[in-house]
């Protein structure tokens, strides 16, 4: 029920045009009311885009369906190195942790080795495992979805802002993926060497945020593409990001969007890579909230809900 609920909300179509929707620099884009189960805004939210790293919310809660040991040892093999765009790795081949170490640095870090080898590791194999991606998107009435590998760097792995909020709804409802996601370090002993790693999401650290789960992701084909679950003034919402052209313009849609909600006129300053774009080509805004307007949706149906307790103590392409 609570995900028919879920598609039912998302696929409202009742229009409602706003004079004060703000302009925003990501090709697509949704913020989505929790509490209300409302779209409050939308722009080109059915395009069909490269998700990259947001893929790996998927990974993580079909790991966690399955029940898999958290404890289990899982060891880097050859065939987790990233063959589809070279990227790098902290984690060397032949490196064993537990299955939790393997999903929190796939989470937090977006190690695209250690998601590999969670997929590896799940019965049937990685086949199975991206077989199973695919089986829960259509259980999430995720129909423009589609997984192809479990890391996002494939370019086939393809979604539109409007499911990546129903992606997000439903990964929010698993605490080790709202701690994980939300971690802005940690250390993790690699062999007998201790590792530092960050987060790849920078709203983590941005103190007037309170961040319920977040996952960045990017690759040439998909650009800078974020899927924020935040607390704000009116109560939780859902931002949904994607093809953004640099992190700065991703964080300047962020920054306006929560503006735009809370009701706060503040202009948002334009991201430094857009004014050489604005003086050659006078195709962008100088200020984030001028030109550009997008469309405003409004769901019909009532509110969902959200889950009581979410949250526990506790650079590379696809990141």
């Amino acid at each position: 029920m609570k995900k028919m609920i879920c598609a039912l909300l998302l696929a409202a179509t009742s229009l409602c045009a706003r004079a004060d929707a703000p302009s925003l620099y990501s090709p697509s884009a949704i913020v989505y009311d929790v509490t209300r189960g409302e779209v409050l805004l939308e722009k080109n939210a059915d395009d069909l885009r490269p998700i990259a790293s947001l893929t790996k919310l998927m990974t993580a809660m079909v790991v966690l369906d399955k029940a898999q040991e958290m404890g289990d040892t899982l060891t880097i093999d050859e065939s987790d190195i990233d063959r589809i765009k070279h990227s790098g790795s902290r984690i060397p081949v032949g490196t064993s942790l537990e299955r939790e170490a393997m999903l929190r640095l796939a989470l937090m870090s977006s190690e695209n080795r250690a998601a590999s080898a969670l997929s590896r590791s799940f019965p049937g194999g990685q086949s199975a495992f991206i077989e199973q991606m695919n089986l829960k998107a259509r259980g999430l009435h995720m129909s423009d979805t589609h997984f192809e590998d479990p890391t996002g760097l494939s370019p086939n792995n393809v979604s539109t802002a409007r499911d990546v909020v129903k992606l997000a709804i439903e990964a929010s409802h698993y605490p080790m993926i709202s701690s994980f996601t939300t971690l802005t370090a940690y250390e993790q002993t690699i062999g007998s060497r201790p590792r530092f790693y960050r987060n790849t999401d920078p709203v983590v650290r941005w103190t007037d945020w309170d961040v319920q789960l977040a996952k960045t992701g990017y690759t040439r084909e998909a650009g800078r593409c974020i899927v924020v679950d935040v607390a704000m003034q009116r109560g939780p919402v859902i931002i949904a990001l994607l093809g953004a052209r640099s992190s700065g313009a991703r964080s300047a849609d962020l920054a306006t969007i929560r503006n735009w909600v809370n009701g706060d006129e503040t202009p948002v300053p334009v991201p430094r890579s857009y004014y050489a774009s604005t003086r050659s080509h006078h195709s962008h805004p100088v200020v984030a909230s001028q030109p550009h307007r997008v469309k405003v949706r409004f769901a019909s149906t009532g509110p969902s809900h959200r889950h009581a307790s979410r949250r526990v103590i506790a650079s590379r392409a696809g990141a």
